[in-house]
């Protein structure tokens, strides 16, 4: 699955905007992974963005809009990580509050 080029661009520039400029990239499930130090939170994968959770966090993460449990594979869900729609993303202020909330999980 390719990953949207237009997304991948949007999560990169609003990072530098809320001042996080040590992020790296790099493909991760087939999709774009933005990486703090060696540890992934978020992927930018195909329209959609996957996006690592704190614990405490995940089972209100899966109650919001356009989020369902990411299962590589169609295997069990992998714990702490969500699938996030890109309809729920669409909007720069949505799409901020879940990179922060990936950025909390490997911090």
């Amino acid at each position: 699955m390719a990953y949207d080029l237009g997304l991948t661009a949007r999560v990169a520039d609003l990072l530098e905007q809320i001042g996080e400029r040590r992020v790296r990239q790099k493909n991760v499930f087939s999709g774009r992974g933005f990486l703090a130090g060696k540890l992934t939170f978020a992927i930018v994968w195909g329209d959609d963005l996957i996006v690592k959770t704190p614990r405490d966090e995940y089972e209100a993460s899966l109650r919001e809009p356009g989020t369902t449990p990411f299962r590589p594979d169609g295997a069990r869900p992998m714990s702490s990580w969500v699938v996030v729609t890109g309809e729920a993303v669409a909007d720069d202020p949505e799409l901020v509050e879940w990179l922060r909330r990936g950025l909390r999980a490997v911090r």
